[in-house]
């Protein structure tokens, strides 16, 4: 634009030669900043004296900052003054009138590039500051004095500044930072960055206080900025929040806290059950050691194993005590002392249980003492040093104690003790189990001994009753033979009617005595086998027809069966032996009342069928036969244990009844 018409036609001309294109002419400023703004052209030439209120220096301005159009001043003024007031918009030429073409061409060739540097360095600034506002981490840059040229959103948010209240302020007012547990000042990381020329780190706890006096933990660097020279030219801090980081570092700690008294616990429990392996192995080399020992004739066996288990837990000293039946007292029956200090003996003294219901009532609940209060000991078991007390167990309850009295410092666990409890009670009841068995063995070997000597007795008891009962038959028979031929058929002798009567009775006499001797020798003989009896199934009632019909033939006596009120249910017995106690049961009722009939009935119950035979006893029973017959009737209630039956004698108002029972089992 040129207010002279001319020198602007000579102008255009040059331009157009020199392959510019002009798009227009201007006089005045507000003409000139109405045709940039509606056409946008590359590059003004502007008159600073124009026509109007306003000159070429305003409009180079206005077109410059607010269009971007760079402006080369063509004046024919030249002075000091012109110059620098031309200067104050920073044109990108300046060009005094009259000028040649080839000038016209290099100001504006110049200006143009001027123009594209500048663009393209505003367009590096402005990608640089997207940049540093885009960014997540808080960004602060000053100068080389530490003040404040750029923050991004992220710091305006920390520090509590916006970037126009922080633009020109001391960094170290902006940037109040603190130690995090102790709330001392930290000392300016990008100041100290300036001063060393090198980067900064900021200390682990280092907080940053806000403008409003919120504190949150901060963390990164500060480094100075050079050129490239190496100059420092300004100085930046990157720094980010790390509370979340805090949180995490103390969720990790928590972790790691957990963790190490995890470890620590289960390096405890290793080692607590490592213990307890090595001590229940060398505990059940101790409980082999004991229990071998109980099969041997020790006659101090308590006393010795005492002494053993004080030996080999490294005890000082030790008792065992027993508990009577009632469990009211206690006795010590061993002690041991295994440093053979001047301790006295309490060996069979007795405590009251009843006076130490708390030390006692433990024990009886099967728990072991371990280091026990001193006020529940008993005074005869009171020390200084460790003590444990563990029950030995019978059957239901506590049948005794052992005391261990321990070194000082020896720590005892509740595991062991029970271990040491267990392998005495073990010990005691297989030596008490051992003691019992000698004592049955010896007792089976006396029975032996004794049913030797009885049947050697009875032996020679037979010897001697059948050579006499011999002797006696052969003395009846030989008086009835004189007898008989001594009598007169036509004319009976009635002495010796009565002494064939008294012969009579007596060869009864001498059958029976010869039948019970017969018989307790063949119950003896079958005893001494202890086979097993055959068992058959029979109907009661069917098979008592057929034995009484051929006890009837064979011994002439009568025998009333009587029907059964019920059915009889089948029984499993041996029959040679039933047989044989009926034979006998009715023989007994015969030889008692040889002129009555014998009844014989049956009956019932859930368990056992009962068969009973009576009849009425007669007067003048002489007590020579009652104590034969007491005899066969305890001979007949051997028989009857054969067959786990019973018999029972029922002797009233002239009445007598035997009874045997027979229980009622399947096979």
């Amino acid at each position: 634009m040129e207010d002279e018409s001319v020198v602007a036609w000579h102008v255009q001309e040059a331009l157009q030669s020199l392959g510019h294109e002009v798009i227009a002419i201007a006089t005045t400023a507000r003409q000139a900043i109405d045709i940039a703004r509606s056409h946008h052209p590359d590059l003004v030439l502007m008159d600073i004296c124009l026509q109007g209120k306003n000159d070429g220096v305003y409009a180079a301005e206005e077109l410059y900052l607010k269009l971007n159009v760079p402006v080369v001043f063509l004046t024919a003024h030249s002075d000091e003054q012109t110059l620098g007031y031309a200067m104050k918009t920073s044109p990108f030429g300046y060009l005094v009138k009259p000028f040649k073409d080839a000038d016209l061409h290099l100001a504006i060739q110049v200006a143009l590039q001027r123009y594209r540097l500048e663009a393209a360095i505003k367009a590096t600034q402005r990608w640089y500051a997207t940049t540093l506002v885009s960014i997540g981490d808080a960004t602060i840059a000053t100068d080389v004095d530490g003040f404040i040229t750029f923050m991004n959103p992220a710091a305006e948010f920390f520090t509590g500044w916006t970037q126009e209240q922080a633009l020109g302020e001391f960094a170290g007012r902006v940037l109040n930072l603190v130690h995090e547990e102790t709330g001392e000042a930290i000392d300016n990381p990008i100041l100290a960055a300036l001063c060393r020329g090198d980067t900064i780190t900021l200390p682990s706890r280092a907080a940053l206080r806000s403008r409003d006096g919120t504190e949150r933990p901060v963390g990164d660097s500060a480094s100075p900025i050079r050129d490239r020279d190496g100059a420092i030219i300004g100085g930046v801090m990157v720094f980010q929040d790390m509370s979340d980081r805090r949180q995490r570092e103390s969720k990790l700690d928590a972790q790691r806290q957990i963790l190490e008294a995890t470890q620590s616990l289960l390096t405890q429990q290793l080692k607590s059950r490592t213990e307890q392996l090595h001590f229940s192995i060398a505990a059940d080399r101790l409980r082999r050691h004991l229990l071998e020992q109980c099969h041997t004739e020790r006659s101090d066996f308590l006393q010795w194993m005492l002494q053993e288990v004080v030996t080999i837990l490294k005890a000082e000293r030790g008792w065992i005590a027993f508990y009577d039946s009632a469990a009211t007292v206690a006795t010590i029956i061993g002690e041991f002392n295994l440093q053979e200090t001047d301790v006295r003996s309490r060996l069979q003294e007795t405590i009251e249980i009843a006076e130490f219901p708390a030390f006692y009532l433990q024990l009886f609940r099967q728990q072991c003492w371990v280091c026990p209060p001193p006020e529940v000991i008993p005074p005869v078991y009171a020390t200084t040093n460790p003590l444990i007390v563990c029950p030995i167990q019978g059957k239901p309850t506590a049948i005794g104690e052992i005391g261990l009295v321990l070194p000082e410092g020896t720590l005892w666990t509740d595991y062991k003790a029970d271990l040491i409890g267990e392998i005495v009670t073990q010990v005691v009841q297989a030596y008490q189990t051992e003691q019992q068995t000698r004592t049955a063995q010896a007792k089976v070997r006396e029975l032996e001994h004794l049913k030797t000597l009885q049947d050697d007795f009875i032996e020679a008891l037979s010897h001697e009753l059948r050579t006499p009962l011999t002797n006696m038959r052969m003395a009846i028979e030989l008086m009835q033979r004189m007898v008989e031929q001594g009598q007169n058929l036509e004319n009976p002798n009635p002495q010796h009617q009565r002494l064939e009567q008294y012969l009579k009775i007596l060869q009864q006499e001498w059958h029976e005595s010869y039948n019970l001797v017969t018989d307790l020798l063949v119950f003896q003989t079958a005893s001494a086998t202890n086979n097993t009896l055959p068992m058959s199934e029979i109907h009661l009632q069917n098979w008592l027809a057929i034995v009484l019909d051929r006890f009837a033939s064979q011994t002439g006596i009568a025998v009333q069966l009587v029907p059964a009120s019920e059915m009889l249910p089948n029984i499993w017995v041996h029959l040679p032996t039933l047989e044989k106690i009926l034979s006998q049961m009715l023989a007994h009722l015969h030889h008692a009342n040889p002129a009555l009939v014998i009844q014989l009935q049956t009956s019932a119950t859930e368990t056992a069928l009962h068969l009973s035979a009576s009849c009425q006893a007669e007067e003048g029973v002489s007590q020579r036969q009652q104590n034969v017959s007491s005899l066969r009737l305890a001979l007949l209630r051997r028989f009857a244990i054969e067959l786990n039956a019973k018999i029972e004698l029922d002797q009233q108002s002239g009445s007598t009844t035997l009874t045997l029972s027979l229980p009622i089992r399947a096979e």
